[in-house]
């Protein structure tokens, strides 16, 4: 998993700032490590010892020695894994390892219990813990996404990245569902818009309010929804930002009936009572007055990620909806 170490700057060793980044990963999971006096083993560093383990209920339910291993070319070697077995204290171990990494190459034994997480398991465990916003990261945008957006956005005065969406999947039970558990993820941005609409809503009776509505114009799915800002990051991550595959769905000076009928309101009308004294509230409908409605857009990102399964072309997975789109 080489792109770990690019996702963040520093000017201190590589080893230094992955291990840093390892232990903010754990932390973001809620798993508090407590020094040790246990030293590292030849490509194997101790990060600490944790009394919970969320991640391995069903496998360790006690203190575990928390264990990284830092990327490389090569897979772990045999003989790697026996000076580990040396220097390792009896107990529980949990190895996250960024290199690939045979688990049976470590043998049962009474004194040491181990679970190894290779690359592709942690790839897909820092894909979701980056986009539910539990850590951000520094890694900018390829060139050309940089080209796309500038001209979509930039050059027009709006801000590259202002709001990210939340996601509504999650991921490893996705791929579980699919058989695909273990295959590599990387975690990506869909480009989006967040339009602000203003006008004036007109009542039953002629009335007239202004209003201003806050939708989201989703190119991927093809759709528009109202923002909610609960559903929303507190600080979006700088991910690589993908352009929609077939460009935007509004053009400014002209907005879709299907995105402007979102301002419509039911409102509780006046109490009316029947012959038999019965009462009731009806709804009555506020339209938003076409001719009145302007608009105003802003980046919006969804999150979501590249899957790589075995055997046929990566995909794109909607972290909103669910759905897989093809990579053009």
């Amino acid at each position: 998993m080489p792109y770990l170490c690019a996702l963040f700057k520093s000017d201190l060793p590589s080893d230094i700032v992955v291990d840093g980044i390892v232990k903010d990963l754990l932390a973001a999971r809620g798993i508090v490590l407590n020094l040790t006096e246990v030293r590292g083993s030849h490509g194997f560093s101790c990060l600490g010892v944790a009394e919970r383990v969320p991640e391995l209920t069903q496998e360790i339910t006690s203190q575990v020695f928390v264990w990284h291993v830092s990327d490389d070319l090569f897979p772990v070697t045999a003989s790697e894994v026996e000076r580990w077995i040396v220097d390792a204290p009896p107990g529980k171990h949990w190895i996250l390892s960024e290199r690939e990494f045979d688990s049976s190459l470590i043998e049962e034994s009474h004194s040491i219990e181990a679970v190894v997480w290779g690359p592709k398991r942690m790839a897909t465990w820092i894909g979701e813990t980056i986009l539910s916003g539990d850590l951000t990261t520094s890694l900018k945008t390829s060139s050309l996404n940089e080209s796309v957006i500038s001209e979509e956005f930039q050059e027009q005065g709006k801000p590259y990245s202002e709001v990210t969406l939340k996601p509504l999947v999650e991921l490893s039970v996705w791929l579980e569902q699919r058989g695909w558990e273990g295959i590599r993820t990387s975690p990506v941005l869909l480009s989006a818009r967040l339009w602000t609409i203003s006008g004036n809503l007109i009542g039953p009776d002629g009335q007239s309010e202004p209003g201003s509505w806050k939708i989201i114009e989703d190119p991927w799915a093809i759709s528009f929804h109202i923002l909610d800002i609960k559903q929303t990051l507190d600080n979006s991550p700088s991910l690589r930002s993908l352009p929609p595959p077939s460009g935007w769905l509004v053009r400014q000076e002209s907005m879709p009936e299907e995105m402007l009928k979102l301002a419509d309101q039911r409102r509780q009308g006046t109490r009316e009572t029947n012959d038999d004294e019965v009462s009731s509230i009806m709804l009555e409908w506020w339209r938003l007055d076409r001719s009145s409605a302007t608009g105003e857009f802003s980046q919006l990102t969804i999150p979501g990620w590249i899957v790589y399964p075995d055997g046929v072309e990566a995909r794109l997975l909607h972290g909103r909806n669910g759905r897989v789109y093809e990579i053009e």
